[in-house]
């Protein structure tokens, strides 16, 4: 009976701790797919809506009224193109010019940009770009680099950085009216999309399941072998 309960406390115990690692090693990802277009994206991804009605997923992430969405256009006409994913991009106006992620992230912040101005972005442990400072990301002016001659914003470049502590919220008042931003990713800094992370109850069953067969194999009597046979 004693070791049946000692069983079922490594049980709990490595259950609870991979659960743990299962929500600080979650990822958000946001690439603006479903918002209207010049929007302000307000609460579409908080479980409300942006200013054209739209709803997206709720990440609990909400936008100040300086954030605005765009779609682009198939034929390059509203003057951005070759966008990381999908058709529909980031950009902010006015003071309001942050996101709060009330719950917080930790680690690392990326997005993709394509600026026509030297820009800095701010990551803070306070709400609306207040509190500590945790780490700042610098964008370059680099839009029409490889963009044959015209003037669209039409490269994107990936930018990200790393910190300590827990982040909740970023401040683009320092990116405002000319730098686009797409697929804005919270707790990874890889450009390249993240293995899946499994859900906690996978975590745990696969956790059962190893320490039942280590007590199985206590359990089983040993047989000798003879190594020269």
């Amino acid at each position: 009976m004693l070791r049946k309960n000692k069983y079922l406390s490594w049980v709990l115990c490595a259950g609870m701790t991979l659960f743990s690692y299962s929500a600080s090693a979650s990822i958000v990802e946001l690439d603006f797919e479903g918002a209207g277009d010049f929007s302000n994206l307000l609460n579409f991804y908080n479980g409300g809506f942006d200013s054209a009605g739209n709803q997206g997923v709720n990440h609990g992430i909400s936008f100040g009224s300086g954030a605005f969405t765009a779609v682009a256009a198939d034929d390059g006409s509203s003057g951005f193109t070759n966008l990381p994913s999908g058709q529909t991009l980031l950009f902010f106006e006015g003071p309001a010019s942050w996101l709060n992620f009330k719950a917080g992230f930790t680690d690392a912040f990326a997005l993709h940009y394509s600026s026509a101005q030297v820009g800095q972005i701010m990551i803070f442990d306070g709400l609306a770009g207040t509190g500590n400072l945790l780490a700042s990301l610098n964008i370059s002016n680099q839009f029409d680099r490889l963009c044959a001659g015209d003037s669209y914003f039409c490269t994107w470049d990936f930018a990200s950085i790393s910190f300590s502590g827990i982040a909740r919220s970023v401040s683009f008042a320092q990116a405002t009216e000319w730098s686009a931003f797409d697929n804005l990713r919270f707790g990874v800094s890889s450009s390249q999309p993240g293995a899946p992370v499994p859900a906690p109850a996978t975590l745990l069953l696969l956790a059962s399941g190893l320490l039942l067969a280590r007590q199985t194999r206590r359990q089983t009597p040993k047989k000798t072998t003879n190594p020269l046979a």
